[in-house]
């Protein structure tokens, strides 16, 4: 009978740990839904809350860790589903393949969470759990960023880009927003926990509404100033088809549709960007159209900044090029490539398999010098495409002296699917960051114009052929994440984690 009871024991231990990984995964499929383009940013402090209240109950570490998984697995093949649309449409993959791919990229990702809850549950006992759980679950995120050249989508802070909470974002960093974030969740799940205690509830509520208040305050201090005249920009979508961009006979037309839109630029146009790879030919190819180009540029008085891939050297880069009357030519090379898309991760193991799919694939070099190009006594701090996702490349530009930011994109590989507001959600949070404007000019959408305090001002309508053209101001100063990057959110975690840490014998005794 003892025997017997034993085995019920288990077997309802095993049942509820099933639950509660299903629970799980379907939370993580809702996560999403916090971010762009759906926007219900209050489902992350939902989510996460409840993310943490099932993980509480895991019997092991082993149980909490699967939770996590379960999660972050279903929450990234829901994210990024939109990478099976260009491996379907352009690498020629059946959609079985493409999905087992993005099955495989969501694996990976979700191991970072796992870790988060599995160590929180192995090593933090009792009430030291809930004080460490916000913090490894953010710096879960900041290790996902950087470790093997980094995937930052998906990031907690994001979901708060246009929130009270993204205040923050000046003083610590969309990872100082997501810890901020999660800590309301948790305040939230512990609060749950322990409803029935008067004190409890009280005490989740003062910390909730502290946060909240720290951060409403955060937000109304101003690091960066205006320097100099606003600037006159047009912003150029050729909405050109990936189908047609790549295609050696449409090469004439599309050069001549970009000329187009440059010569149809307002009078006093200062700044004229096209998107990333606009001319889908290299510079040495079309010398008659860049000596046109910068007859006028001089007679216009006018810095054309064009996507543009770049030969030198025996080296090939996704490059911008800078034109700038009869001066000599400036170039922005991307240095933060997309693995597999630009350049292929050991090449002697994975060149030949790539290339069975996407002959040429992957063959960009990632460049190296500034990361600004001076226009009209200012300085743009450049980023191409998948760089703007990531705080610590457009940061590069601002520590040089950027003014503002200037991205060129082309999401045409993603179709008519969320990658682009995703992106735009990500470069207003980098303009919030800085308190720099963002310039992006992208092929097929989103083109936008965002403010230094994240707001989106004027778009374009997507998968249209159009010029957005404004003003902007550029800004001096720096904030103290432009100035100091993620160190002092690292310097909070860790400063959190150690006392977790020294408060968890009294816990465990407890």
């Amino acid at each position: 009978m003892a025997a017997s009871g034993g085995v019920t024991i288990q077997t309802r231990a095993r049942t509820g740990t099933a639950w509660r990984v299903l629970l799980a995964m379907f939370m993580g499929a809702l996560w999403p839904l916090a971010f762009a383009p759906f926007d219900y940013a209050f489902l992350a402090f939902v989510l996460l809350a409840g993310l943490f209240m099932v993980s509480d109950g895991a019997r092991s570490a082993r149980a909490a860790a699967a939770m996590g998984y379960a999660f972050g697995f279903a929450a990234f093949a829901a994210g990024t589903y939109w990478i099976a649309i260009t491996l379907h449409n352009f690498a020629h993959m059946s959609w079985v393949l493409a999905g087992a791919l993005v099955a495989l990229l969501a694996a990976y990702c979700a191991i970072y969470p796992a870790l988060a809850l599995g160590l929180a549950r192995r090593f933090f006992p009792g009430a030291t759990r809930w004080l460490a759980l916000p913090v490894l679950w953010i710096l879960a995120e900041w290790a996902r960023a950087r470790f093997a050249t980094g995937f930052p989508w998906l990031a907690t802070g994001y979901t708060q880009t246009y929130g009270f909470l993204g205040g923050l974002a000046p003083w610590l960093g969309q990872y100082g927003v997501g810890l901020a974030t999660a800590s309301v969740a948790v305040a939230v799940a512990w609060a749950w926990t322990r409803r029935r205690d008067t004190r409890a509830l009280w005490a989740a509520t003062s910390i909730v509404l502290l946060i909240f208040a720290l951060a409403l305050f955060a937000g109304t201090v101003r690091f960066t100033h205006p320097q100099g005249a606003a600037l006159k920009f047009r912003l150029l979508q050729g909405n050109i088809p990936i189908s047609e961009k790549w295609n050696p006979k449409r090469i004439e037309a599309i050069l001549t549709r970009y000329a187009r839109l440059i010569a149809a630029s307002p009078p006093g146009t200062q700044l004229i960007a096209l998107p990333e790879t606009a001319f889908p030919i290299f510079q040495t190819e079309i010398p008659g159209l860049i000596a046109h180009l910068q007859d006028w540029s001089a007679q216009h008085h006018a810095t054309l900044i064009i996507g543009i891939p770049e030969a030198s050297h025996g080296k090939y880069y996704n490059a911008a090029m800078e034109i700038r009357g009869h001066e000599p030519l400036r170039w922005y090379r991307k240095q933060h490539l997309v693995p597999f898309g630009e350049y292929i991760p050991f090449p002697a193991i994975l060149g030949p398999i790539v290339h069975d799919f996407l002959p040429g694939l992957g063959s960009f070099t990632p460049g190296d010098g500034s990361s600004v190009l001076p226009v009209d006594g200012q300085k743009a701090g450049m980023s191409i495409c998948y760089e703007e996702s990531f705080s610590r490349d457009v940061r590069k530009g601002v520590v040089e002296g950027a003014n503002f930011l200037l991205n060129i994109s082309d999401y045409a590989w993603y179709g008519h699917s969320i990658a682009s507001a995703q992106s735009l959600q990500m470069a207003a949070m980098q303009a919030r960051q800085e308190q720099k404007s963002d310039l992006r000019a992208t092929n097929t959408g989103i083109t936008a114009v965002i403010a230094p305090n994240g707001r989106v001002l004027a778009s374009l309508p997507q998968f249209v052929e159009a010029g957005l053209d404004g003003v902007v101001q550029p800004m001096a100063g720096t904030t103290p994440y432009g100035r100091f990057g993620s160190r002092p959110f690292l310097a909070l975690s860790f400063a959190i984690l150690a006392l977790a840490w020294w408060r968890r014998r009294p816990s465990s005794r407890a």
